[in-house]
């Protein structure tokens, strides 16, 4: 599955009321959260496990791109949410939407 964007992102630790497990890998589901609207998007890190309470760039695909592409674009901030705030970060980067294949006219 090819990403819609990288993000920079930093789960908080049980202690800041976030997981109390490092979150597993090498793909993980969650709805993303800008300005209050939730995205459903599979954060692809290729790890076995991404560690709490640290900083990591993480490959991000979206359920439907199209909906949150209004969104999302670099330096937009976003938290990532589990029935609670789990993690913040932030969009690095976002990739080119894929060509859709077209049909030639006649």
């Amino acid at each position: 599955m090819k990403p819609d964007a990288l993000i920079k992102v930093r789960f908080r630790t049980q202690r800041e009321g976030g997981r109390d497990q490092p979150v597993p890998g090498p793909s993980f589901s969650c709805p993303l959260v800008i300005d209050g609207e939730a995205f459903d998007c599979r954060l692809q890190h290729g790890k076995g496990e991404l560690a709490l309470g640290q900083w990591h760039d993480v490959k991000v695909k979206f359920l439907d791109r199209a909906n949150v592409a209004r969104k999302l674009s670099a330096g937009t901030k976003f938290k990532l949410w589990e029935g609670k705030d789990v993690a913040e970060g932030i969009v690095l980067d976002v990739y080119d939407a894929p060509v859709q294949a077209t049909t030639p006219q006649a």
